[in-house]
Formats: C-alpha cells, structure tokens, sequence
C-alpha cells in the first residue's frame, strides 16, 4: 500500500509538472464544456488526432484526475521507455499495420481498460487510429467502439458507459506557441443508445450504428472542413472571413471560442452556397486558393493581413524587437541546448506533426537542468545574489525566445502585406463579394 501510494504521489507531482509546461507551449489556451463530463459511469474520451503526443497532453491537462491512454505498441519495445510509459499510466496498442497476428494482443489490452473503467478511471483513444494535420476527421476505427462495448458487457447493468466526444483545434499545426482551444462535447451514453436500439443485435450492427453517432457528435466539437478539392480554399476563407463573421454573429471579443464559432458557422456558409449557387461559389473558393498561394510565396502571414492598423502595430512590433534583443541573444544562448537538439532531431522527421511533441519532451528534460545546474555553479563561485538573478532571468528565457522569433516573423510579414498593394485589394474583392453572397 505504501509503495502504491508512494507511487501515486510521483504520478500526480510529474503530471502536475506536464500540466504546467503543456500550457506554456501555447500563447493562448481554451477549455470549455468541463462541465458536462458525467459523474454517474465510466468516460471514454475520444478526441480528433491532429498533432501526435500533444493531443493527448490536451486531455491529460483538463482536469486533476489521472487517466489511462494508449499509445503505438512499437514505442514499448524499449526496457526503459516500457518502464516510464507505464508510469505514466499508458498502455500499448497494437494497429494493422504492425501485422495482424499483433492485434490478437490487444484483447488482454481490451481487459486491462475494461477494468480501469469499471473503476471509474477515465480513459483515452483516438478513435481515428491514426493523426493528419488537418481540420478534418478521418474515419473512425473499431477499437473504441469495441472497448465501449466490452465494457457495457461487463459492466452496464451497474452504471452506464460513456464516450466523451473532445475536440481539439489549434492555431497552427506545426509552430510552437501557437493556440489550442479544446471543447468537451455532449457525453454519449453508451448503454441507453444500445438499450433504445434493440434492433441492433449483431456487434457489427452496434460498431457501425455508434461510429456514426460518435463523428457526428466529434464534427460538432471540432473544426471539420471535408478534405476534398476545396479543403484549402475554405480554410483560406475561414481566416480571411473570421472577423466579419463574427461581427454578423454579434460575438464580441476576440477569444479562441468565437473564433471557433465564427470559423463553424464560415464553413457552414460555404457548404450551403455549394448547394444553392455551385458556379459563383467555385468561383469565389479559386480566388480565395490563388489568394493563398501567392501570400505564402510572399511569406505572408494571416494576421499581417487581417490587422486594422498595421502601421502602428508595425511601430510597436520594431520598438519591442529592439528593446528586447539583449535579453532574446541571452535567452538564444542559455536555451541552446534545448533548441539546438531539437532542430537537429525535428529535420529527421518527416512528419512536421512530430515537431512540437519533440520540442516539448525536450524541454521538459531538459529544462530544469539548465535552470538547477548552471545556478548551483554560480552559488559555489559567486555571491549568491548571483545565482538567484541567473535563475529569474533564466525562467522565463524559453518562452521569450520563441516570442521573439514570433514578433520577428510577425514584423517581417507585416512589412511585406504593408508594400503589397494588389493583395490588398484581393482581400477586400474576395470579402466583400463573400458578404454579397451572404445577403
């Protein structure tokens, strides 16, 4: 008992710890709809994948309660990570394509999460089997629905089971220090869907009927644009559009939340537009996409493009750029043995969707060795003032570094829409013709 306790208290210290540096890894975070989270039987939560680890930290982070996940068997193969991984209450599953005589394995899985649920411990998996870097939701696997299942088997005549539709969006895919806004959707009980459907009696009948209820209810959480041709240029019209719709919505301030709303009810808008008006509606998605291509050749950012007074943000952006430069060069050397392995190591992964998940177990590593060591160094060898201004000036040094960069490239951008006068004029044709549309 006491080394299970011991246990638990390292448990919730580190998780307390990946909590904190979780939300340091973005500018702005969101949750919302905690509140709907049953209390009465067993949570599955089934969140979209769209950037690898860090999707699972999203839902790790949304409350205090522990949480079992799975994660790709091939990760337990090594002793060590074995060890941690199982520390960190995460268990392997095996997919297709690591050979089908694997999947056999996952049944003793399968009985290892029935029982976690029937403790009312809530667990994890992504439904879609795999991430894309996308807003769009791949078809769902049987593995949750299974599980679901099994568990309402076991179970379901003493409390009901419970996926928990979670949608994840964020600001960018691939930059550090972007946004993560993270809504909890309407609970999916389980047990009454299948009690209300007797008609459903073959478990395949029961997997397809709950997998389409489950996206249905994922779409509503997530920002979902379908991945066909015009996948691109609706996005492009989601964020050149994101303001005025939320004006047309009457959603005051700028929050991760309504600009949610405000991209929802953009994509909704341009699906109706297909149906009732295809020809001019294609039209305006080719001027958004040709709008798109050329501002990322011209390395163009989105909000350069969307700010009201950019002259004066220009200002201020280049006053900060030089006041901040003495401590950014600080920051770039005293963090350079976070950075440097990382951008080694990131060049290796073809998927950029592995990026941010390096960058984070990196520093979080690393981190508290560079602010412990060299500060104990300057204790033994100077004053110890010395190591306490070390140590404040080190703090916070990570974070403005990427900041830094952040505002550079924002200068940069913000330079190149200002002497851009035809984009100009694009931006305000394809919106001004989008409102027509809209009338």
């Amino acid at each position: 008992m006491a080394k299970i306790q011991e246990k638990n208290r390292k448990y919730f210290l580190l998780k307390y710890y990946v909590d904190r540096l979780f939300k340091l890894a973005y500018r702005r975070v969101e949750y919302h709809g905690k509140e709907k989270l049953p209390q009465d039987g067993a949570i599955i939560f089934a969140p979209n994948h769209t950037n690898t680890l860090m999707d699972a930290l999203v839902v790790l982070a949304l409350d205090r309660e522990a949480k079992v996940f799975v994660a790709r068997a091939d990760l337990f193969k090594h002793p060590t990570l074995l060890k941690f991984l199982t520390f960190l209450k995460m268990m392997p599953i095996n997919r297709k394509r690591d050979g089908l005589d694997t999947l056999a394995k996952n049944v003793e899985i399968n009985n290892i999460v029935v029982d976690v649920l029937h403790d009312k411990t809530p667990f994890c998996i992504m439904p879609e089997g795999t991430h894309t870097t996308k807003y769009s939701l791949l078809p769902l696997q049987k593995g949750i629905f299974r599980i679901a299942l099994q568990a309402n088997d076991t179970f379901g005549s003493e409390m009901p089971v419970y996926i928990v539709p979670f949608g994840i969006t964020y600001g960018n895919f691939f930059r550090y220090r972007s946004s993560m806004l993270a809504l909890t959707g309407e609970p999916f009980n389980i047990t009454q869907f299948l009690r209300e459907h007797p008609e459903y009696t073959l478990p395949q009948q029961q997997i397809n009927a709950l997998r389409v209820e489950l996206a249905g209810r994922m779409k509503k959480v997530m920002l979902h644009i379908p991945d066909d041709d015009n996948y691109n240029a609706t996005i492009q019209l989601v964020q050149l559009y994101g303001n005025e719709q939320q004006r047309r919505l009457g959603l005051s301030g700028n929050s991760l939340i309504n600009r949610f709303k405000a991209s929802k009810e953009t994509v909704a808008n341009v699906a109706a537009l297909l149906q009732s008006d295809p020809v001019e509606t294609q039209e305006l998605l080719s001027m958004a996409e040709a709008f798109s291509r050329q501002r990322h050749a011209l390395g163009i950012g989105m909000k350069s493009a969307l700010k009201p007074h950019i002259r004066l943000s220009l200002i201020g952006e280049t006053v900060l750029l030089i006041l901040g430069l003495p401590y950014f060069i600080f920051s770039a050397v005293v963090t350079s043995p976070v950075t440097v392995p990382y951008a080694w190591l990131s060049a290796k992964f073809k998927d950029r969707a592995f990026h941010n998940t390096v960058q984070f177990l990196i520093a979080m590593v690393l981190l508290p060795v560079l602010l412990l060591l060299p500060a104990i160094v300057v204790a033994i060898v100077c004053p110890w003032i010395w190591a306490l201004v070390y140590a404040v000036l080190f703090i916070p040094a990570f974070i403005c570094f990427y900041d830094y960069i952040r505002l550079a490239r924002s200068t940069v951008s913000d330079i190149k829409w200002l002497i851009n006068r035809e984009l100009r004029e694009k931006i305000e044709s394809i919106k001004n013709r989008f409102t027509n549309m809209l009338k």
